[in-house]
């Protein structure tokens, strides 16, 4: 079985509707000692940011930490997020 990769997860507010409930986001996985990767998922609304948490593991008070964070600014990272090369492919990053 395959050792998961420790990092963050970079989320940004993409420019358009001010409203964080309704507005799209962009997830972006960033291992620790690592670079980002080109490759990003776009999340439309925080019900759709936050089933992508949920399928990467986020648990909850971290999803809610997200909400609060991203209602006063366009960028927030999730830390401490761990996942396989698998589920990295499966979440589309």
């Amino acid at each position: 079985m395959e050792s998961p990769v420790q990092g963050f997860l970079h989320i940004t507010r993409v420019p358009g509707p001010v409203d964080p409930v309704n507005a799209e986001y962009r997830v972006v996985f960033a291992p620790l000692g690592g670079r980002l990767h080109d490759r990003h998922a776009l999340c439309q609304g925080l019900d759709g940011l936050t089933d992508f948490l949920r399928r990467a593991g986020v648990p909850l008070p971290e999803i809610e930490q997200a909400w609060q964070n991203l209602a006063k600014r366009r960028i927030y990272s999730v830390p401490r997020v761990s996942l396989t090369r698998a589920q990295i492919e499966a979440l589309g990053l």
